[in-house]
This record gives C-alpha cells, sequence and structure tokens, in this order.
C-alpha cells in the first residue's frame, strides 16, 4: 500500500475497527522499508484514537510477520507474544488464534519446541471450541513444519494429510505453504514423483495469488529436480529462486536457497562454491538460532571443506554438526513432543471418524444426482438434500460463464420460497466473487467481523444486496458457506447456503456442501456430455441445422401428421438448396472458408424460413428445407428469400477478400395422399439439377396442379 493512501484507509477504521485486518494486509504487500514506515504511521494513528484493544494487536502480529521473513525470529515472537495477551485480555478469539498459530511457528524455527507446543496444543482447543476451522488449520500446519524442523518427516505428513482431509476455509497462502511442505515431505520420504505433483500445484498457486512466496516454491522445486538427478533443471531453479528472493529483499528465502543449492554442489563436487555460498548465510541462519537450517550449514561446510582438502576446518564443523544432532535427539524425545505426538493421534482419529460419518450421512446421494441428466433435476436433488442435512435459511447455486465473468443464478430458495435473482459479476465486491476468482471455500460465522477478509467496504456490499432484493426478509444472514463448484481445475460455479443468525453452521456443515459440490460437478458435467451427445445426434457439427438423420425424421413426422389429416388437400413443400460453385469456393479460398460458407448460408435459410418449418443439411454443400401447408406461391416466396438473402450476404475471408456466394433451389408441392415423401425428394431434386443447369442463383418449383415447373423470378 503506497503511504500516501493509508491516512485515508485509516480512517475507516472510525467505523469499524476490524478493518485494520485488511489494512494490515495491504501492508504486508510491499517492500519492508514502506511496510515499516506504514506500520509505524498506523500505530501512531490507533493509539492516538484509543484502538488499544483490537487494531493495536493486530498492528503488532502483522508486524511480527515482517521481522520473521527477515529471519528477526526473536523480535517477531515478541511482538507475536505482546499481540497474543492484549487479544486474551480482551476475549478476542480469532486474535488469539492467531497469534497462537504465529508462536508456534516463531518459536519452532528457533527450536524452543516447548513453547511452540504449548500454544500449538492452546490453539487447537480454542478453535475446536469456538469452531474456527481456518484457524485450526493454520495451526496445524505450523506444527507440520515443527516436526519437520527436527526431520520428523512421517508425522509432519501425517499433520499435513489431516489438513488434506478436512475442508479447505483457509487461504491460498496457507495452500501454497501445505503444498511445499507436503512436496518437501513426499522428497524426504523417497517419493520424488509425488513431490513433483505437490510442488507444481504450489508454483501455480503462487505465481497466480501470493508471488511473493514463489522464490521458496521455486527453492524446493530445484531441491526435488536434484534428488531425481536432474541436474540441470535443478540448477535453473536454484538460480531464479535466488534472483527473485534478492529482488524482494526476501532474506528468509534467500538463505534457504543458497543453503539448498550447497547440496546441489556437493553432488557436483563443486566445494569451493559449497562454501562460498554457506559463508553468505552462516551469519545470519546462527544469529536466527535456527537448529535445523544451522545443522545444514555445518554439515555442508565439513563436506565442503573435506572436498578442498581442509581437514582441519571439515572436521571442526563435523562437529558442530554432531553437537547440534545430540541437541535435536533431545528435543525429539522430549516430553512435549510425545505429548503432541498423542495429540496429533487424536485429532487423525477425529478425522477418520468425521470422514466416515460424512460418507454414511451421504450414502446414496452421490448416485442419484449422477444418475440424472436433466440439469433442473440435479438442482432439485442437491437442493432437498441440502435442507435435509443443513439448517439454512436460503440455498442458492450459480453456474459460472468465465467468458463472460458471470455468475449466472440458477436455484434460490429462502425459507422455502423459489425466487429469480439476476446475475451476478465477479468483478463486483462479494462473497461469490472471491470464491470463484479464488477457487476458495468460505465459511463466515459472522459477517460484520469477517467481510474484511474478502473485500473492502461493507457499507457498499449492503446496497448492492438491498438493491438487487435478493433477499424476502430485511435483515442480512450472518452466517454463510460459499464452496466453488470445480471440474478439471476450473470454477463452473459455486453453491451457497446462510442463515440469518450467527455461528449456525459448522465444520460438518461445510463439508456436507463441499462433498456435494463435487457431486453436483461431476452431474452437471455429465449432464452436459449427454446433452453434446444428444445434440451431436441429431444437429449437423459444422452448421448447427438438423443432420441428414434428424432431418428424415422430422420430415417424415411432419408427411405423416399432413396425410392422416381429415383436409385431403394437405401438401407438403420440399426445398433442395445448393451452394453454387463450391468446389471453386474451396480450391480458391481454402477448406476453412468454405466451412464459413456453409455456416453462413445455414443461417441465412434458418432466418428466412418460418417457425414450423425445417432445415437440415442433406450432404455437403446440400440443405433441404420441409415447409408444411405452403401453397405454391409461399413456397416460392420463401425460395426467393433464401436465395437472395445468400446473395446478398457479404462474406469476408481471413484475408479480407470477399467471397461471393449464390444458391440453386429446386422444390415441390405435392398433396401427401398422392405422393411418398420419397417421391416429393426426388421431385424437388430433379427441378434443383434444372435450376443448376440454367445458369445457378435460380428457383424451380413444381407443383401437382399443373404438372409443371414454376420459375420464381
Amino acid at each position: 500500500m503506497w503511504l500516501e493512501e493509508l491516512n485515508g484507509e485509516l480512517g475507516k477504521l472510525k467505523y469499524d475497527e476490524n478493518y485494520i485486518i485488511k489494512i494490515c494486509e495491504k501492508i504486508r504487500g510491499t517492500e519492508s522499508k514502506v511496510a515499516i514506515e506504514a506500520y509505524e504511521v498506523a500505530t501512531k494513528f490507533v493509539i492516538e484514537h484509543n484502538m488499544l484493544t483490537c487494531a493495536y494487536p493486530w498492528i503488532l502480529y502483522n508486524k511480527g510477520w515482517l521481522y520473521f521473513d527477515s529471519t528477526d525470529f526473536e523480535a517477531a515472537t515478541t511482538l507475536y507474544e505482546g499481540a497474543y495477551h492484549i487479544f486474551k485480555e480482551n476475549n478476542n478469539i480469532d486474535g488469539q488464534l492467531a497469534t497462537s498459530a504465529a508462536l508456534v511457528s516463531g518459536y519452532s524455527v528457533q527450536q524452543k519446541l516447548s513453547k511452540a507446543i504449548e500454544h500449538g496444543m492452546e490453539g487447537i482447543e480454542l478453535a475446536e471450541q469456538v469452531g474456527n476451522y481456518e484457524r485450526l488449520t493454520q495451526i496445524k500446519g505450523n506444527l507440520a513444519a515443527l516436526y519437520m524442523e527436527i526431520d520428523e518427516y512421517v508425522k509432519a505428513k501425517e499433520l499435513l494429510d489431516q489438513i488434506e482431509n478436512t475442508p479447505r476455509i483457509y487461504t491460498n497462502a496457507f495452500k501454497v505453504v501445505c503444498y511445499t511442505n507436503q512436496a518437501e515431505c513426499c522428497n524426504h520420504l523417497g517419493n520424488p514423483d509425488q513431490a513433483i505433483v505437490y510442488i507444481t500445484k504450489a508454483l501455480e498457486l503462487a505465481e497466480e495469488y501470493t508471488p511473493k512466496m514463489v522464490p521458496n516454491v521455486l527453492k524446493e522445486m530445484a531441491h526435488i529436480y536434484a534428488t531425481r538427478g536432474c541436474y540441470h533443471k535443478a540448477e535453473e531453479y536454484f538460480v531464479k529462486s535466488v534472483e527473485l528472493a534478492k529482488a524482494a529483499g526476501a532474506q528468509l528465502y534467500l538463505q534457504d536457497a543458497l543453503l539448498y543449492w550447497t547440496e546441489l554442489d556437493l553432488v557436483q563436487g563443486r566445494y569451493k562454491e559449497t562454501v562460498d555460498k554457506l559463508r553468505q548465510v552462516e551469519e545470519g541462519i546462527e544469529k536466527a538460532k535456527s537448529i535445523r537450517n544451522l545443522n545444514k550449514v555445518y554439515l555442508n561446510m565439513s563436506k565442503g571443506y573435506k572436498g578442498l582438502g581442509d581437514y582441519e576446518q571439515a572436521y571442526d564443523y563435523l562437529e558442530k554438526h554432531m553437537e547440534l544432532e545430540k541437541q535435536m535427539q533431545a528435543i525429539r524425545s522430549a516430553e512435549s513432543m510425545e505429548l503432541l505426538n498423542r495429540k496429533r493421534e487424536e485429532e487423525e482419529g477425529k478425522i477418520y471418524k468425521f470422514l466416515y460419518n460424512q460418507t454414511e450421512a451421504l450414502n446414496g446421494v452421490g448416485h442419484t444426482i449422477l444418475s440424472n441428466l436433466d440439469k433442473e433435476g440435479i438442482f432439485n436433488i442437491v437442493a432437498k438434500e441440502i435442507q435435509g442435512l443443513i439448517q439454512a435459511d436460503i440455498i442458492q447455486i450459480g453456474i459460472y460463464n468465465e467468458e463472460e465473468g458471470i455468475l449466472y443464478n440458477e436455484l434460490s430458495i429462502e425459507k422455502g420460497q423459489r425466487l429469480v435473482i439476476g446475475p451476478r459479476s465477479i468483478f463486483d465486491d462479494s462473497f461469490w466473487a472471491y470464491s470463484v476468482k479464488h477457487k476458495q471455500d468460505i465459511l463466515v460465522m459472522d459477517i460484520e467481523k469477517e467481510y474484511s477478509r474478502y473485500f473492502d467496504n461493507f457499507k457498499e456490499y449492503l446496497e448492492k444486496i438491498r438493491k438487487k432484493k435478493e433477499y424476502v426478509v430485511e435483515t442480512i444472514p450472518y452466517s454463510l458457506i460459499f464452496v466453488p463448484i470445480i471440474m478439471k481445475d476450473k470454477v463452473i460455479g459455486v453453491i451457497s447456503t446462510q442463515a440469518y443468525k450467527k455461528d449456525s453452521f459448522n465444520l460438518k456443515d461445510l463439508s456436507t456442501l463441499k462433498t456435494l459440490s463435487n457431486f453436483l460437478g461431476i452431474g452437471l458435467e455429465n449432464a452436459r456430455l449427454y446433452m453434446e451427445v444428444e445434440y451431436a445426434s441429431k444437429y449437423d457439427v459444422l452448421t448447427k441445422v438438423f443432420n441428414r438423420k434428424e432431418l428424415f425424421k422430422q420430415t417424415t413426422q411432419m408427411y405423416e401428421q399432413l396425410k392422416e389429416s381429415k383436409n385431403a388437400d394437405r401438401a407438403l413443400c420440399i426445398l433442395m438448396i445448393d451452394v453454387d460453385d463450391f468446389k471453386r469456393i474451396n480450391d480458391v479460398y481454402g477448406h476453412q472458408e468454405g466451412d464459413k460458407v456453409l455456416e453462413r448460408v445455414a443461417d441465412l435459410i434458418q432466418a428466412s424460413i418460418g417457425e414450423e418449418d425445417r432445415v437440415g443439411r442433406y450432404g455437403g454443400e446440400e440443405f433441404m428445407v420441409a415447409i408444411p401447408d405452403g401453397t405454391v406461391e409461399q413456397c416460392i416466396q420463401k425460395a426467393e428469400m433464401i436465395r437472395k438473402n445468400v446473395e446478398k450476404a457479404v462474406i469476408t475471408s481471413a484475408l479480407g477478400i470477399s467471397i461471393p456466394i449464390t444458391v440453386s433451389i429446386g422444390g415441390a408441392t405435392l398433396n401427401t395422399r398422392e405422393y411418398t415423401l420419397e417421391q416429393m425428394i426426388n421431385c424437388a431434386d430433379k427441378e434443383l439439377f434444372i435450376a443448376k443447369n440454367s445458369g445457378k442463383n435460380k428457383v424451380f418449383i413444381h407443383h401437382q396442379k399443373e404438372d409443371v415447373s414454376d420459375r420464381a423470378l
């Protein structure tokens, strides 16, 4: 955030002190020097306006992350502790949980694991008690990183798997961290192929949503490729990671990238490069007191000096490494670690029980949804299931059109009443838009306190939904769930439940909606594919008019209805239409331009006939039209309209050249009781032959009364 904009943003705190969360989020997106100055300005403002119980501790918390990223972990944890105590004294639960998660990270990297575990356990208990599942997963994720600090990758992965098995209501930044940590765990546990899957997901998310985290993801990408023996590719990723970290002033990421790069140097016998890189990071890592990284520094220094033949230095660093190994072993066997291990196993049991209960609750629902190939029927099934499983006042489903950037409301039920609601743009501030753009589940327990995570102006949001009259009841829903419907990694819609009371939903409700959204996505895809197959069985793919098979089916039905009528004089008109000189068009302008001509001719024919008439592609460049109950004059008139409309049409090639087109038309208007359909088509075909041989761009119609052909003028 630019400093000149900051005062305007801070002014919003007078109306809503929780808006500081949004301000700090914007500050964290700026460069370190700008961020420090911004935090100083913000701190001065909140102290002057006596905002010491909410805004001030949030500034301390976010400022702590600034120091964390610069590897000053002691300063970071001091700020976290200050914020934590203020939040706790004022019963700010979300703030308390946020700082608990941060303290787990801060103390973990300093190897003060007892304190980290203490905050982690307390945070988990509180998060479960109040149903704050986003913070719960953050704390678990940071505890997984704690395990990684002491090289306990199996246990770290078990915690990360727990997170992956629960509904994802956390931010994209947290997803990047989890995917990156999963990748590191898989790599250390001997599964580099799975590690690549995770790190690729992390990189895609980081590049789209959190560019500042890209250097760290690239570092891990390089590490994995080095493990696989792809040294050249690993080198490229290390170079890019270091360049980006330096450009962003990301000291933590820079140290990590250089440290891991030395392992690649060692494998390739580049001992001098190993020592040079480690000298760049040694002092900073010692100051940060990260035993894990310091242990890597000492071990790799020992190997580097050994490779250079400096055995005295190699031995000194080896001793340092062995001393740290003893410390890490003591940490692994500490009582606090045993406590954490038991808690991890207990949480794992809860997850399995939770997933089992959910499977039982939704048993059979998926089959019902997937066996229905009608879109409206699918929506109704999902709505009925939600009403039986979740206590919601409002159920809504929107289908997303990516090209238009619009969510079209397909279903909206409030208090059992079906409502009609207009489309929503994803470029407007709303929970719908956020869910689509970030591919993220949203669980809101109190909209007034939590809106700032998703958009800036709450008053504008309220004004918009009131103008749209989205709700029957005057009040707004305070509890909300939004789940994107995703197919093949693309958002195709959003499903939402909402309730007027605060704290109406829990993790079970979110998970239920998530499962239903998965079924809904597959069901809608099946319905789409079915419609495509059904469409392809009836329509010509290129021209979008009936194909030959469906054309004969429709025309036969029309013929039979006319023939069975009590009126003996009912006639059927058949028009056979051929694009003149079509082979020359293909030869001169190319087959793609020829296809464009056929598409345009089909459109012009369709626009020239009536609703009861039928048109289809007879074959190649030939079309057929069936007109029920038409007199000879009416058939001639329609045929002439088609001919003239085609003649007047302007078709321009890709090179900007005009392509002249005309059609020849032959027709027959005959009584259905005296002629078979096959005879009518043959008769029309003969007239087409006459039209083609009479100079083309002509209309000839055969009619029964005089058994002659009429040329349309």
